[in-house]
């Protein structure tokens, strides 16, 4: 997993062979200590100043492949000490259970295609039997989960509903998050090619645990960990004490299914529980 410890931001600033001044301003990380971060940043700052004085070309970090600037809210160890997983929250202020040994796929639904809801309405009229576009799309992705387990018949899932899509978690064994099997995985179900690659620079998997704000009637976070003034963090604790009121009346996805043989691996029944509880999955909540 990467979730560094510490974050700072630092400016760097020169003139150009004209007098005018160029300045940048980074953010880096550490495991180490602040001191470290910042002087890390500084460095970057340093050299993109330069590059832009000189003429040379900058390279540009691709999706997921810095870490990302998150709030360490909480760890889950094992007995001995070693981490299993990590809470964060992430830029819009959601809380995210984030691993690098327990598999979480993030199967999307297609975007409504226009006209769909109508053809669906007026089927209604002619048969009660009739099946709404959302419940094809998460016939399609069950039976991709199916069909999965067919070749795979010792393997265990706990299958969820989101309010886009299906979450599948994996418990009987243990995963590497940027390995070839988790990739076939990923493939044979379907899962959102940004969570792929996501998954795959960061080294771990992600599954949101509380609602997306604008969900459940709030409006996202816009004020960046680490928060830099007490301004900022008076601002943030406002729009964080609200957050947790309104999303009182929703669930983050339902439990649909436990498929397979259900096995639990040692190591992943503490996430299981973990996640269950804090996306309130087995509560007649609305999704969000």
């Amino acid at each position: 997993m990467r979730i560094p410890k510490y974050w700072a931001r630092a400016t760097a600033e020169a003139p150009k062979p004209d007098g005018i001044p160029v300045s940048q301003s980074c953010w880096r990380w550490s495991d180490d200590s602040e001191a470290d971060a910042r002087d890390s940043a500084l460095a970057a700052a340093t050299r993109i100043v330069r590059a832009l004085i000189d003429g040379t070309p900058l390279a540009h970090y691709g999706y997921g492949n810095a870490p990302l600037r998150e709030q360490l809210i909480q760890e889950v160890s094992d007995d001995v000490g070693q981490r299993l997983a990590a809470v964060t929250q992430n830029a819009y202020g959601a809380l995210v259970l984030v691993t690098d040994q327990v598999m979480f796929v993030d199967v999307d639904f297609p975007p409504a295609q226009a006209g769909a809801e109508l053809r669906y309405f007026f089927k209604r009229l002619v048969s009660k039997r009739a099946i709404s576009p959302e419940t094809e799309h998460e016939n399609a992705a069950r039976l991709k989960i199916e069909r999965l387990l067919r070749e795979r018949p010792d393997w265990g899932l706990r299958v969820y509903r989101t309010f886009a899509g299906l979450r599948v978690l994996v418990t009987h064994q243990q995963f590497d998050p940027a390995g070839d099997q988790t990739a076939e995985v990923f493939e044979s179900l379907g899962a959102d090619p940004l969570y792929q690659r996501l998954c795959k620079s960061q080294r771990s998997f992600r599954a949101r645990l509380t609602p997306k704000p604008w969900r459940c009637g709030h409006t996202a976070n816009h004020i960046s960990w680490p928060r830099e003034t007490a301004d900022q963090q008076q601002r943030f604790e406002q729009w964080s004490r609200e957050y947790s009121a309104r999303q009182v009346g929703y669930a983050t996805c339902r439990l649909l299914a436990v498929m397979g043989d259900g096995a639990v691996h040692p190591a992943v029944q503490p996430i299981v529980e973990l996640h269950d509880h804090m996306s309130r999955c087995e509560e007649p909540l609305k999704l969000a």
